[in-house]
């Protein structure tokens, strides 16, 4: 089949089973898109595989939101982006749920997989935290677990086999019910926020992969929200990666006993992986450099070591 004639078989499919989606293939590689629905007693279950540039929900679109849109991903990475500069990244194993009322942008990184359930907006509504497009739930808790194992049974349910619209309510309470714990395990007032960032920047403070990006990626919150949580208090997050950094060198500078270690030792070690950079950042924040800053350290101490050396002893 032409791959136009696959897009075009796909978009009304997408529009059938999720609604007034507009999909944009990629310039250089022939669209293949995949759309199929299980209808268990009323309860719609989505398994999609696209290798789309982007697919787009308009403003046209939130006005048809009876749906929020609970997402496990089962294969690839799913990039969103909402109206409001929210985004996120959906790895293989990670649910995200969706209002439908946002305008947003879906960007697979290559072919993705993923099951899409289809919970009336009514029965959720009251349960998401906050006005924002997306949710994407902790992976440590043990509601997040059950609702990961309850989709990929509903991943691998049978198509042709019938559900009386009983048992479709009660998949429907029964998801609705995990989904209120494992979304509240975000409802954390900013300074929790603030205090959990901290933690992870600690944790990760010698990696110098260390970036704004891992760290929402490690917090399960967006950039926005990261950013928000320093802008508070008129500081960047890089800024606070660099003077945690700079605090743990000049600490190992001003011990005695850390000789040994060179100045490009102590500089790798807290996550800097480049001294020149390291060196113009320290004279920068201290107003001299490491070698100097190190040199003083050491005399200080010596003199210390002498006064105490030669003070008077009382019995």
């Amino acid at each position: 089949m032409h791959p136009q004639s696959d897009l075009a078989h796909w978009e009304s499919s997408v529009h059938a089973i999720c609604g007034n989606f507009s999909t944009h293939p990629q310039r250089h590689i022939p669209f293949w898109g995949s759309i199929q629905l299980s209808n268990l007693g009323g309860l719609e279950v989505a398994h999609i595989e696209t290798n789309a540039h982007r697919v787009e929900r308009g403003y046209k679109a939130t006005q048809d939101d009876r749906y929020c849109f609970l997402i496990l991903q089962t294969g690839g990475v799913m990039g969103f982006s909402a109206c409001n500069g929210e985004e996120l990244a959906l790895k293989p194993g990670e649910i995200v749920l969706i209002d439908s009322s946002w305008r947003f942008n879906m960007l697979p990184q290559g072919l993705i997989q993923q099951t899409s359930v289809h919970l009336p907006r009514t029965l959720v509504q009251n349960l998401l935290p906050g006005k924002q497009p997306f949710h994407k739930l902790s992976s440590n808790g043990i509601s997040t677990q059950m609702l990961r194992n309850m989709m990929q049974q509903l991943r691998y349910s049978n198509t042709h086999f019938g559900a009386a619209d009983s048992e479709g309510m009660a998949l429907q309470q029964a998801l609705a019910s995990l989904l209120q714990p494992a979304l509240n395990l975000h409802e954390q007032a900013p300074s929790s926020l603030r205090a959990l960032a901290e933690q992870h920047i600690v944790r990760l403070l010698q990696d110098h992969r260390l970036s704004p990006e891992r760290l929402a990626d490690e917090m399960h919150i967006s950039r926005r929200t990261l950013y928000r949580l320093f802008e508070s208090e008129g500081q960047s997050i890089a800024h606070r990666i660099l003077t945690l950094r700079l605090d743990r060198c000049s600490a190992e500078l001003e011990w005695p006993g850390n000789d040994a270690l060179s100045i490009t030792d102590i500089a790798f070690k807290w996550g800097f992986s480049d001294v020149s950079q390291f060196s113009r950042a320290f004279k920068r924040e201290r107003g001299i450099s490491p070698r100097e800053y190190r040199q003083l350290s050491l005399q200080a101490a010596n003199i210390a070591q002498d006064t105490s050396s030669h003070a008077p002893e009382f019995f």
